[in-house]
């Protein structure tokens, strides 16, 4: 999966992380009804990846790999009880160490401020709670129904929440910082990371931004009426634990995908603040964008919501690069994953052009400017909450496998069918594709040697949190409260949101 590194000019990077923004629901990807101004100019001058995505659907595992540069399996981030703890060492940590600042501004999502990640410093950090994440979500032999999944559905509209006033606290905060930069030069250049909330749930969005859109007029979820969802014995037992459609009816799916719209609005226009700021400092022609989120939503879709399957309306990200030696207006249709951005950022530091070569799972973005639909496998897996089974994910440029130990396995035509409406997987017709994809699925990863490794790390956690009982009656906290909710001493009781 690796290919030539070519060493750019060293200039400031500015990585703009989101939280579960589906790929779909943004202009330059093809949905004409959102209203995301910002973004859509930034992908106009710069680069879009057409099939970008997570190496895991999940917050934890997702970050975790994006920051190492290393797949989940290969630093065992398997769920969301292990969070980043700043080993390996990513690119954070490196360029830190080279000279570089290198600045984090809002979540992240790794074990506490203590952690020596990299960033120096860490500016208004989101962690997960208490330092050990959602402990619940060890418990799939079998899954427990997650506490509090009708909230997800009774938490719906127009408004603001810890998470709308957290952005709004993190883009001041980066606008001040940049303006800052602006008049403090420095030999090395800056790398700043922000990590957005938006659009994560609970799906309220702020009013001038739930506003924007007519209920009536959005797309209703695919396949979502119960004769139309697609069964799977894996995917099956997701939607009986991660039971959040039992409490939807038409109207709240109307409001609710209305709010998330809402929200992908909110979230570009946050961006376009910070856009602002680099312009007015001066800095925009010395620096380099980068746009993606940690992974997507389902919005409904097949009656599913939140993240935690493979199809790409979680797995897929929107990835738009942008700056100095970018190619404006190009789109590129070779797939890449977050772990390409470990050594895109080093190369964009100029580190590669000091020797500096990165051995991850990843290859730089610039290396697809010249050849924009090479067929290249990225890979993706899951072994968290409601999983009975690892989810393992191989996608080329037309095909994608996703394999399930112990259960069929699923396979679909992503040039024929970009919505994974049919899978092909006992079609006699794809055999012959169907195990050239194992193979190939194969030759980089081991999914029942993985798989048995997460199912044993994961029993050992729970015997040593007490065992599943124990976990049970403990503190059932399946998200993670923005850093203004503690200021009180104190989370408020109705707040469940995995």
């Amino acid at each position: 999966m690796q290919s030539k590194k070519t060493p750019m000019q060293p200039k400031n990077t500015l990585l703009i992380l989101s939280d579960e923004h589906n790929r779909d629901v943004l202009g330059c990807y093809g949905d004409n009804l959102v209203q995301t101004p910002n973004l859509d100019a930034l992908a106009s001058r710069g680069t879009v990846f057409q099939n970008a995505y997570c190496n895991s659907p999940v917050c934890v595992s997702s970050r975790a790999s994006l920051a190492s540069g290393q797949f989940p399996n290969q630093i065992r981030a398997w769920d969301s009880t292990a969070p980043y703890e700043g080993a390996p060492h990513g690119w954070a940590r490196r360029l830190r160490d080279q000279g570089h600042e290198v600045t984090s501004i809002g979540k992240l999502h790794y074990r506490n401020a203590q952690d020596d990640c990299g960033f120096d410093p860490s500016l208004l950090p989101m962690h997960v709670h208490n330092g050990i994440g959602w402990l619940s979500s060890l418990l799939r032999e079998p899954p427990t129904p997650i506490a509090g999944a009708d909230l997800m559905a009774k938490r719906v509209g127009s408004g603001e929440t810890d998470y709308t006033r957290y952005d709004r606290d993190i883009t001041q905060a980066a606008c001040a910082w940049i303006r800052d930069r602006g008049v403090q030069k420095r030999d090395a250049p800056w790398v700043l990371q922000i990590g957005f909330v938006a659009p994560h749930f609970p799906l309220i969005a702020p009013p001038e931004f739930f506003d924007l859109y007519d209920k009536t007029i959005l797309p209703p979820p695919r396949q979502y009426a119960k004769d139309e969802r697609p069964h799977h014995p894996v995917l099956d037992a997701l939607r009986a634990s991660s039971n959040y459609d039992d409490w939807f009816d038409e109207e709240t799916v109307r409001i609710a995908r209305k709010a998330y719209y809402g929200l992908v609005s909110y979230l570009d226009h946050n961006i376009g603040l910070l856009m602002s700021a680099l312009e007015s400092a001066g800095l925009m022609e010395d620096t380099r964008i980068i746009y993606t989120s940690d992974h997507g939503d389902n919005l409904g879709h097949r009656g599913l919501w939140g993240k935690s399957v493979m199809y790409d309306d979680a797995v897929a990200v929107p990835l738009i690069f942008a700056g100095p030696e970018v190619p404006s207006g190009k789109r590129v249709a070779t797939p890449v994953s977050l772990v390409d951005l470990h050594p895109t950022i080093m190369n964009s530091a100029g580190s590669l052009a000091r020797g500096d070569d990165h051995t991850g799972a990843g290859a730089c973005l610039s290396n697809r400017f010249e050849d924009p639909a090479a067929d290249r496998a990225v890979f993706s897996e899951y072994h968290d909450w409601s999983s009975i089974t690892g989810m393992f994910m191989l996608r080329t440029l037309q095909w994608k496998i996703v394999r399930y130990p112990g259960y069929d396995d699923q396979l679909f035509d992503m040039l024929s069918d970009p919505h994974e409406i049919h899978d092909l997987a006992n079609s006699s017709e794809h055999r012959s594709i169907l195990n050239r994809m194992r193979a190939r699925l194969s030759s980089l990863a081991d999914v029942s040697q993985i798989n048995d490794a997460a199912f044993k790390d994961q029993r050992k956690k729970i015997a040593d949190f007490g065992g599943r009982e124990a976990i049970l009656r403990g503190e059932e906290f399946g998200y993670t409260p923005a850093p203004s909710e503690f200021q009180d001493g104190a989370v408020p009781a109705d707040k469940h949101e995995p």
